[in-house]
């Protein structure tokens, strides 16, 4: 349902370019919110109205999330990664001007937000637990990071990027897609951890990796999504593939 949504999004794209310095396709715009739409045509037809308005509320629930201790690392994680590398890089010589967004950030954050509301409201709020029910934690996150991949590649082809950005995408979504199931089980289920962690992922690519033609500087890419792998690895390791949390059962 999700491809037969973003087939035509894709076909269109070319014809309506990208969003100035931000390097953000047009349709992109729209191709976020396909997951979400996707999960309510599905919800719809089994719960009526009443589970799509649980649904979108479980999504902005950031009250919730503020409860939990959780909380910090759904916030803290993007940005400082992101932060690393870009003071890495500069160190090792690799330059590349940083285009100054700060005077449009709060837009640019929520255009982000309500992307990753319309991305992360399907993969993680709709299907993420069923998933997990039956391959389990590690495993759910491998199926979804597939699609999620797939679905970036006409996105990044549109912006200029090559088959090695592509290639390095994949990693990428997997460790993505570990760390944000991690985030989501530690918190006892709370759909807006992986939302913020999402949101914070693209507004902090946008303002951290330099402009020189793409937003996929390779080096950049490349050291970002090592680092993310090297945390989800980790994360595997110490709380465990099947639930990724401590316990033997999701909280």
């Amino acid at each position: 349902m999700v491809v037969a949504l973003a087939v035509p999004i894709w076909l269109a794209s070319r014809f309506v370019g990208v969003i100035g310095s931000l390097k953000i396709p047009v349709t992109d715009l729209m191709l976020g919110c396909t997951p979400l739409t996707a999960a309510i045509i599905l919800i719809w037809q089994r719960e009526g109205a009443r589970g799509v308005v649980e649904l979108l509320k479980r999504a902005v629930d950031v009250r919730g999330l503020a409860r939990t201790r959780w909380f910090l690392p759904a916030v803290l994680l993007a940005p400082l990664v992101y932060g690393a590398t870009y003071v890495g890089l500069h160190l090792a010589g690799h330059g590349g001007t940083v285009e100054s967004h700060l005077l449009r950030l709060p837009a640019l954050a929520a255009i982000m937000f309500l992307l990753a509301i319309g991305e992360e409201a399907g993969w993680t709020g709709y299907l993420l637990d069923p998933l997990q029910a039956r391959w389990g934690a590690l495993g759910a996150s491998l199926i979804i990071a597939v699609p999620w991949w797939l679905g970036h590649l006409p996105s990044i082809a549109e912006i200029g990027g090559t088959a090695s950005d592509m290639a390095w995408w994949f990693p990428g979504a997997i460790a993505l897609r570990i760390l944000i199931t991690w985030l989501y089980n530690n918190s006892g289920g709370v759909l807006s951890s992986a939302v913020l962690f999402h949101t914070l992922l693209n507004v902090g690519r946008s303002v951290s990796y330099p402009t020189i033609g793409t937003h996929y500087d390779p080096a950049y890419q490349i050291m970002g999504y090592s680092v993310f792998s090297l945390l989800a690895v980790i994360v595997v390791i110490v709380w465990g593939g099947r639930t990724l949390t401590r316990v033997r059962s999701i909280a």
